[in-house]
């Protein structure tokens, strides 16, 4: 009889967990019978039962106990306990994203989205337009920069985003603004102090703006690249393109200001200007591991020139790769401005099945030469300060505009490098 209780009960919680895992019409009502932290533990694997039974445990009992039922969120508390986690680490590039979060930042990193064309700005509890994309559908119905939004789809904008962070803010209006191909979406603007109006927008596929280009006189090749999106390199083909068929004096490439981005898009970036070692990769068991260029197919080569890289306190993370790496391996090459921010971390996004992902730190990275500069930043060959006292000397580039009353724009890195080339 002693052996066969054992086998009984080993049977019954075998029959038990399969119930439960198979989403059987049961499972519901066994769950909502023994609590979700039990159900939980029961899928632990054994060996890391104990380790985890203190989590549980905290869990059932203000699951089963605690008196404001009304205040018990389970997405917060498994959000907390994510965030707990990954907090342990004290790496502040590694953390959990909302599935919000999560697709609007696929949508960012590949370049394409579906919605109206704009860029929020939240400040003090007030949405704005901070940029509207050029020829995207909001632009077309007359939405302007700076104009607040305050409500979208009949809902207030001011209590959806009462209480929460700039970036929980514009995470939350992004999602009710965002949507597919074709659908509709209503917003109520205002305009500085004009009377408030209802713009009704179509959604369409947009391209979300990483590269511009221009042909600046004396023959010289300007390249702005705001972020490395996937679609970063293919946009600057076109460029490229362009530029093959002009006399260079000289490339200017600008990553002011650029945070980063998707690393085999730096490389893919780097593969414009050579063939060779893009950086070096450290993971965990200590050993460097060599990452290539990317070969970029232009039918011709491209026009060989002097290549001067402006940078500033705001270039990280993909962009160092790109302005270390070329220093290193494309001849003549020279950094100006400041000294960049210095993230030489490498991070992966991994999706989880709530639809969240993870953001995590796999490795550390060195330029071509094995420079380590993570917390270090490059230094430029010439350090040059971003005055904004500076004489409005310089041609207007990527988002600048001229002052009131004046042709040109104040931008004293720029009119150091075009003094180089000159």
């Amino acid at each position: 009889m002693k052996r066969i209780i054992p086998v009984v009960v080993a049977f019954l919680l075998g029959w038990l967990v399969a119930m439960l895992l198979a989403g059987t019409p049961y499972a519901g009502d066994i769950q909502r019978a023994i609590g979700p932290g039990t159900i939980a533990q029961l899928q632990t694997p054994w060996g890391m039962r104990a380790a985890f039974a203190p989590f549980w445990e905290s869990w059932q009992l203000v699951d089963a106990i605690f008196y404001d039922r009304v205040r018990i969120d389970h997405s917060r508390m498994i959000r907390g306990a994510v965030d707990g986690m990954l907090a342990t680490l004290d790496d502040k590039y590694t953390f959990y994203q909302e599935p919000d979060k999560a697709a609007q930042t696929t949508d960012d990193m590949s370049g394409r989205t579906a919605g109206i064309g704009i860029f929020l700005r939240i400040t003090d509890g007030h949405a704005y337009v901070w940029k509207p994309i050029p020829n995207a559908p909001a632009q077309q119905n007359g939405i302007l920069h700076n104009d607040e939004i305050l409500a979208v789809d009949e809902k207030d904008v001011a209590s959806l985003i009462v209480g929460k962070s700039v970036d929980d803010a514009a995470t939350t209006l992004g999602a009710l603004i965002r949507g597919k191909k074709g659908t509709i979406v209503t917003l109520v603007v205002q305009t500085g102090q004009q009377a408030l109006r209802t713009v009704v927008i179509t959604r369409d596929d947009i391209i979300l703006p990483s590269v511009d280009w221009q042909l600046l006189d004396g023959d010289i090749a300007y390249i702005h690249i705001s972020e490395f999106k996937r679609n970063t390199p293919d946009v600057l083909a076109d460029g490229m393109r362009e530029f093959r068929q002009a006399p260079l004096r000289g490339y200017i490439l600008d990553l002011r200001q650029n945070p980063g981005g998707l690393l085999d898009s730096a490389q893919r970036v780097l593969g414009f200007f050579y063939d060779g070692t893009a950086l070096w990769e450290q993971r965990q068991a200590g050993a460097l591991i060599e990452l290539k260029t990317t070969p970029m197919n232009l039918d011709t080569p491209l026009v060989q020139a002097p290549l001067y890289i402006l940078v500033d306190e705001r270039s990280a993370s993909a962009s160092e790769v790109v302005a270390g790496a070329l220093r290193d391996r494309y001849p003549g090459t020279i950094l100006v401005g400041q000294k960049t921010f210095g993230k030489g971390i490498v991070q992966n996004i991994y999706p989880l099945s709530n639809g969240g992902t993870i953001r995590l730190t796999i490795s550390q990275w060195l330029t071509p030469n094995k420079t380590l500069i993570h917390g270090i930043g490059l230094q430029p060959d010439y350090t040059v300060p971003d005055d904004p006292k500076a004489p409005a000397e310089s041609p207007c580039v990527a988002n600048r505009q001229p002052e009131k009353g004046f042709v040109l724009c104040r931008d004293p890195q720029l009119k150091t490098v075009l003094g180089m080339i000159r």
